[in-house]
């Protein structure tokens, strides 16, 4: 539209809409965008003081502060990378992180740094502290003006690297260019109408890949964006008193924090009232439990379910719900269609295009699909590849690993597991997350994840369930017998009063399995 690299981009936003509040920070007034642009180009100066320009990696603690947003800002403008890093990681992932990004600087807290121990001075990294009294008087000596350097910066260019886990246990560090997140910016304007007046909630943690959504829809298309700490987010009271209280218009984050809201009674209608859209991803949201979220906030807001690895910039995606898309309460949501800047493939076992209402691969293609992960060709090389089905050209494609089908029928996708979490059990393909749609169908159990062990030779299947009441395993075999066959129901059921979560707020199905499955055999 009016810009070829973010940092220009924001200029754009932030000179047309500069007297209206950016950011709504804490308990203090908001931030308008003339402010937080000029406090960018202040950290910006700062940066360059320390040798930070095109292409290198700048590290930020992700505690969410006003510097933060503005060290994030700032690296754009530079051409530089951020890596925003979880605060409460274990050590020994944040180093392995640290090890493979190698930044240029780390913006973060004295006590952050000091848990890396000698690692950040091995690698000759820089620690800027982002104590607000110092960082405030060191900013302070800068000019605010735009630099010239911002228009050096070119699509290519990499805007961030976002970390996610990996099946070996160590992180991959995902890396997305400015022109695949300018793409991401101007579908969710259209898609979902952003306008000025829209307030968008940031409930999702910077160093996890819906804040991309968050962070970029907000600020880059002059709508107000209002950060929650990790400490609101845990108080149902608090995250919905506020959400009220700032007018937030717009919700994204993991189906796993509405759930909590519903069984905690704080999405009963009372409040959220003033959400125009709820926007939900990063998992499936049985129907079962979406149904009555839908039928209590029909008449105000829209339903959307998006979908989005993190390798391809957040989401490809959206599906604006009706309520005949919830009339299986055993089945997830649609995807819907994917979004006009991606390309995609379903790709069978052969590796060959899979007809029309066939399980496969769902396979990404186009201007959002990122660069590969950062200093890691093996993984790289192994999931994004050559298109199969190209042979004139060079065409970079992205193996998501997520099973879905295209229904002739209405022309829409729908999710059917992971490739690594489809089963073979008693001679039948079975995928986990339909016995998990069926679980949460029993009104007595509000979250549930399946496992499988094939320990001693044997197959098992093991249910987590999360419920106020004793569990009666009868009780819930009878139950579970009118939903799903008799070869998918659970051998094994354990109780937990809730189910523990990852930093993203997902079900942190690795903890359940070191719990569980050692047991199983």
């Amino acid at each position: 539209m009016y810009s070829y690299n973010l940092g220009i981009r924001f200029q754009a936003t932030a000179s047309r809409h500069a007297d209206r509040p950016a950011l709504c920070i804490g308990d203090g007034p908001s931030v308008s965008y003339a402010e937080l642009n000029a406090l960018a180009n202040r950290m910006a100066r700062v940066l360059l003081s320390h040798g930070v320009g095109p292409t290198c990696v700048v590290a930020i603690s992700g505690t969410k502060s006003l510097h933060a947003f503005a060290a994030m800002l700032a690296c754009l403008k530079l051409g530089a990378a951020y890596c925003v890093l979880d605060p409460d990681s274990p050590v020994e992932r944040l180093r392995k992180i640290v090890s493979t990004c190698r930044p240029k600087l780390l913006v973060s807290e004295a006590d952050f740094a000091a848990s890396l121990g000698e690692l950040p001075v091995q690698l000759g990294v820089v620690h800027l502290d982002k104590n607000p009294d110092s960082l405030a008087a060191l900013l302070a000596r800068q000019t605010d003006t735009d630099l010239p350097e911002t228009f050096l910066v070119t699509g290519s260019c990499p805007a961030y690297i976002m970390y996610t886990s990996g099946s070996t246990g160590f992180p991959k560090g995902a890396v997305m260019t400015h022109a695949n997140v300018l793409n991401l910016i101007e579908w969710s304007r259209e898609t979902y109408s952003i306008t000025p007046e829209d307030i968008l909630t940031n409930v999702n943690p910077l160093y996890f890949d819906n804040s991309v959504f968050d962070f970029y829809s907000s600020l880059f298309n002059g709508a107000c964006l209002v950060p929650f700490t990790k400490e609101e987010v845990r108080d149902p009271k608090v995250l919905v008193e506020k959400i009220d209280r700032t007018r937030c218009s717009l919700w994204f984050s993991v189906p796993s924090l509405l759930i909590f809201l519903q069984t905690m009674k704080a999405a009963n209608g009372k409040y959220l009232r003033t959400i125009r859209r709820f926007v939900f991803g990063g998992e499936g949201y049985p129907n079962a439990k979406l149904k009555k979220l839908y039928d209590t906030y029909q008449d105000t807001s829209e339903f959307h379910n998006v979908y989005g690895p993190t390798e391809c910039t957040c989401i490809c995606s959206s599906c604006k719900l009706a309520a005949s898309d919830l009339d299986n309460p055993t089945g997830l949501p649609p995807l819907g269609h994917i979004a006009k800047n991606f390309g995609y493939l379903i790709l069978g076992d052969d590796s060959r295009v899979a007809p029309d209402g066939e399980i496969g691969e769902l396979c990404l293609l186009g201007p959002n699909v990122g660069k590969g992960y950062y200093n890691d060709p093996e993984r790289t090389a192994a999931s994004f590849v050559q298109n199969p089905c190209n042979d004139k050209f060079q065409e970079w494609m992205y193996k998501t690993g997520d099973l879905v089908r295209l229904n002739p029928a209405d022309g829409r996708l729908y999710i059917h597991g992971r490739k690594d979490n489809q089963i073979k059990h008693m001679g039948y393909r079975i995928e986990l997350e339909e016995i998990e749609a069926a679980l949460h169908c029993l009104p007595y159990v509000s979250e549930a994840a399946a496992l499988h062990s094939k320990a001693g030779g044997s197959s098992r299947i093991l249910a987590v369930v999360a419920t106020r009441q004793e569990l009666d395993p009868e009780q819930i075999r009878r139950d579970l017998k009118r939903i799903i066959p008799d070869y998918m129901i659970p051998a094994v059921f354990h109780q937990q009063s809730v189910l523990p979560k990852n930093p993203n707020g997902k079900v942190d199905r690795r903890a359940l399995a070191a719990a569980y499955l050692p047991a199983a055999g």
